[in-house]
């Protein structure tokens, strides 16, 4: 019987090979609750996210990959939380918040879409703030600083903490949790750029 671990030892395995990369400050993120958020190229991005912690990552998901039998069954397998395209899906939400006030982390790609563009970062779709402020959880963005390339390693810079006490015991408006969306979107292009810059100095240290 597939368990969560060794799902993840296989997904590992197979991207070290495909895509190698290395998790660069992955200790900043401490046992317990929290929300890691990502940006989205492959899918293999999930990979990145289950690296940061021993402990078990429940991943939100587009309820369209349950439409695939096998899929299904792997996203069972890791207690994922799919989610409609719309975002009005109060049952995802509620899982979602039941696994973090249990103590537990999830994770995200804000964005809602794989980046096929040249932008750093597309607009965030929202959520990740509602979860972290409802749940009193801290959110760790996980940031790659480039499309991954095939068989050549990357460098995923994992960021300091984002916190949205500020938020907390609050009755929020919908501007509220759009102004905690953009203090999390700000944080994940702060990461990500000094995920680029690790990446030229390496370069630099090549030539």
């Amino acid at each position: 019987m597939l368990t969560y671990g060794f799902l993840k030892k296989f997904m590992v395995a197979v991207t070290q090979i495909l895509f190698p990369f290395k998790l660069v400050e992955k200790e900043k993120v401490k046992d317990g609750a929290c929300v890691l958020v990502g940006n989205h190229y492959r899918i293999w991005d999930i990979v990145h996210m289950a690296c940061t912690t021993r402990e078990k990552v429940h991943f939100i998901t587009k309820k369209e990959l349950y439409k695939n039998k096998f899929l299904a069954h792997l996203c069972d397998i890791v207690e994922a939380i799919p989610v409609s395209r719309d975002g009005q899906d109060a049952k995802a939400v509620m899982t979602a918040l039941r696994y973090l006030k249990n103590g537990d982390k999830i994770s995200m790609f804000p964005e809602g879409t794989r980046n096929r563009t040249d932008e750093d970062l597309l607009p965030l779709k929202g959520g990740a703030a509602m979860f972290a402020i409802k749940a009193k959880a801290p959110v760790y963005p996980v940031m790659c600083p480039h499309k991954t390339r095939l068989f050549r390693r990357t460098k995923i810079l994992v960021g300091d903490p984002i916190d949205l006490s500020a938020f907390y015991d609050r009755r929020l408006t919908a501007e509220d949790y759009e102004e905690a969306e953009e203090i999390i979107r700000e944080k994940m292009l702060e990461t990500k750029r000094t995920a680029i810059e690790m990446f030229i100095k390496k370069k630099k240290k090549r030539q």
